[in-house]
């Protein structure tokens, strides 16, 4: 019987034991919990760790299942069962009730969500602001003016665009300094939201030109992999360039592409097939 286990890191245990729960929807009698590593407190992002938890799925009808994936779709099937259970049952119990009053339940119904969707709007909307706040401040403790304007770009993600005449000071080397701003700014946000939001944090359109030189260095050393037929190995660098250079290199048969070492010295290597 396979183990059916997955890391998740965040700021604190606390956040990635969240993560986790709220990924796989489960509750904590439902798993086992590891703390790999406890995470460390930095000054402005320099000598700070992220804190990594292992779940291990123990509920035993959900042991019986083959991979991770499949405990995640049936914890959300069996939830949305239950959650539509449980508003028939409560709509029946409003419809008897308000049948008497001569109100419309459809539209209490109707209220209530669109108060309910506005209430959550207006808090992300607040926790972008702070956050927004939060960065600016840090960069001007670093000696540094900067204007900043953010933005919402999807349901999982929002942006966070800089203005500064000493861009490359925020940028830092190889977007060192920008990776970590970045990083302060998606804790900071999800602290305040207490939920899971990607958060760039952008500048001169660097993220844009730094993804164009990741994918053009990853096909140039996927082809110095295969001339010399050794491993190709990358310095360090953030999931989500890795990811990029990943998914680049998707398509080329004669390689692979996988990610060694621990974060944040996490990095990336192909290797001919």
């Amino acid at each position: 019987m396979p183990v059916l286990e997955k890391n998740y890191i965040a700021s604190t245990v606390e956040l990635a034991i969240q993560q986790g729960l709220d990924e796989l929807n489960l509750q904590e009698k439902q798993v086992k919990i590891d703390v790999i590593h406890p995470g460390k407190k930095g000054f402005f992002g320099i000598g700070k760790a992220d804190a990594e938890v292992k779940l291990t799925v123990i509920d035993p009808e959900l042991k019986k299942l083959s991979t991770i994936e499949a405990v995640k779709n049936k914890s959300e099937h069996l939830t949305q069962e239950t959650e539509e259970q449980t508003t028939n049952t409560e709509r029946v119990q409003l419809e008897q009730s308000d049948d008497k009053k001569g109100i419309d339940t459809d539209v209490v119904i109707l209220a209530t969500t669109e108060k309910e969707s506005l209430s959550k709007q207006q808090a992300k909307t607040d926790a972008l602001n702070q956050t927004e706040k939060y960065i600016t401040a840090i960069i001007q403790e670093m000696g540094i003016d900067t204007f900043a304007t953010s933005s919402f770009k999807n349901n999982s993600e929002v942006v966070i665009n800089l203005e500064s005449s000493e861009a490359g000071r925020i940028i830092g080397k190889r977007g060192q300094v920008l990776n970590s701003l970045q990083l302060l700014a998606q804790n900071y946000y999800n602290h305040i939201e207490k939920g899971y939001m990607t958060v760039t944090l952008d500048i001169e359109n660097y993220r844009e030109k730094r993804k164009e030189t990741l994918q053009n260095l990853a096909l140039n050393m996927s082809k110095k992999a295969v001339a010399t037929r050794k491993p190709v190995k990358f310095e360090p660098m953030p999931n989500y360039e890795r990811k990029i250079m990943h998914q680049i290199l998707t398509n080329i048969e004669n390689i692979e592409t996988y990610s060694e070492g621990r974060e944040p010295h996490r990095y990336l290597v192909i290797k001919a097939r």
